[in-house]
C-alpha cells in the first residue's frame, strides 16, 4: 500500500501545472515610436507614390508574438483586439522562425530583433527569449503568457495600452515617410525628427520597415484559426542618410516579399530607441531550449528517484 501511495504522490508531479499569471513587466531603457501606416492593396503602378506620417500622439505600436500551432495565443489576441478596439493602435504580429517546423509565416530577421528587443525581459518572466502569446506595447510594456493578472486578461492589456510612455504625449516627436512603387518594389524615403528627446544625438536608434500581410489563409495551423490577421512579413533595416540635428532620414531602393495569398501587403515604419550603453545581449536558442527541457525534466528526475528508493527498499 505504501509502495502505491508514493508512485501516486510522484505520478501527480507529472500533471500540468495550472497557469500562473505574469505580471506585464516594463523595459525602462528602450521604447519604439512611429507606426503609420501605408497600405499597398490595388498598387499596381511601379511609379505611384504615397505618403503616410505625422505627429507621434496619433498612433501606438502594439507588438504580438505568436505562432500558427499555439492555442492559448488565440485567447490572447481576442482579448487584445476587444481591448484596443477604439484605440488608434498600428498592431504588427509576428511569427515564430528559429526552430519553427509548423509555422510558415515567421522571418529569422524577425525572431533575431525580437531576442535582441525583448529576448531579456522575457527569460526573464518566463525562462524564454521567444514565448507565444506576448504583447509588447510601445517597445516598453510586456505581457507573456495568457493568464490575465488583474480583472482579465482585457483589462491587462486595456491598462498597458493606456500606460502609453511618455514620449507618445508629445506633439514634438515626427515621423514620415514616402513610397513611390507598387505592390512588389520602390524606393521609400523617410524623415524623422525627435524634437522632445534631450540630447537625441546621444541615443541609439534603429530604424525599421515592416512589411505586414493584413490577412493570410494557412488552415494547417494547429490553433484553428486558418486566417491569420496582420503578419510580419519581412523586417527591413533601413540606412540612415541624412542627419541634420534632431531630424535623421534616408532613402533606398526595396524589394517586397510576396503576399502569402490575395493583394493586402502595408508598410509600417518604425523607430527603435535605446539608451547609451543598455543595448540587450541577444540569447541563444539553445539557452531558451535548455530552460524548457529542464522545467520539462525536473519531475522525471524526481520520479526516478522516487522509483530507485522503492527498488532499494524492496
Amino acid at each position: 500500500m505504501r509502495k502505491f501511495l508514493t508512485l501516486i504522490m510522484f505520478a501527480i508531479l507529472l500533471l500540468p501545472a495550472p497557469a500562473h499569471a505574469v505580471p506585464p513587466v516594463t523595459i525602462s531603457d528602450q521604447g519604439i515610436l512611429g507606426g503609420y501606416m501605408l497600405d499597398l492593396e490595388g498598387v499596381s503602378n511601379n511609379s505611384t507614390s504615397i505618403t503616410a506620417g505625422g505627429d507621434m500622439t496619433g498612433v501606438q505600436v502594439v507588438e504580438v508574438y505568436t505562432a500558427t500551432w499555439c492555442i492559448n495565443c488565440v485567447d490572447s489576441e481576442h482579448a487584445l483586439m476587444d481591448a484596443i478596439e477604439n484605440e488608434s493602435a498600428t498592431v504588427l504580429v509576428h511569427h515564430r522562425s528559429i526552430g519553427e517546423t509548423e509555422d510558415p509565416f515567421g522571418t529569422l530577421e524577425g525572431d533575431e530583433r525580437w531576442i535582441d528587443l525583448y529576448g531579456d525581459a522575457s527569460n526573464e518572466s518566463v525562462g524564454m527569449a521567444r514565448a507565444p502569446p506576448s504583447v509588447v506595447m510601445d517597445g516598453t510594456r510586456m505581457k507573456v503568457g495568457s493568464a490575465a493578472d488583474g480583472e482579465s486578461l482585457q483589462s491587462d492589456y486595456a491598462q498597458m495600452f493606456a500606460d502609453k510612455h511618455e514620449y507618445r504625449s508629445s506633439d514634438q516627436i515626427e515621423s514620415q515617410f514616402t513610397w513611390t512603387g507598387d505592390n512588389s518594389s520602390g524606393e521609400i524615403v523617410w524623415d524623422f525628427d525627435a524634437l522632445s528627446f534631450e540630447n537625441p544625438s546621444s541615443i541609439h536608434w534603429n530604424h525599421r520597415l515592416m512589411v505586414v500581410e493584413h490577412s493570410a489563409y494557412f488552415p494547417d495551423g494547429g490553433n484553428g484559426l486558418e486566417y491569420y490577421e496582420d503578419v510580419v512579413r519581412a523586417v527591413i533595416e533601413l540606412d540612415v542618410t541624412g542627419n541634420n540635428d534632431t531630424a535623421v532620414g534616408g532613402q533606398q531602393m526595396i524589394t517586397l516579399p510576396d503576399a502569402w495569398d490575395g493583394d493586402d501587403l502595408a508598410l509600417v515604419l518604425v523607430h527603435e530607441w535605446h539608451l547609451p550603453g543598455e543595448d540587450s545581449d541577444s540569447v541563444d536558442s539553445e539557452d531558451e531550449d535548455g530552460g524548457l527541457l529542464s522545467g520539462f525534466l525536473a519531475p522525471l528526475g524526481l520520479v526516478a528517484m522516487g522509483a530507485a528508493a522503492l527498488i532499494r527498499r524492496d
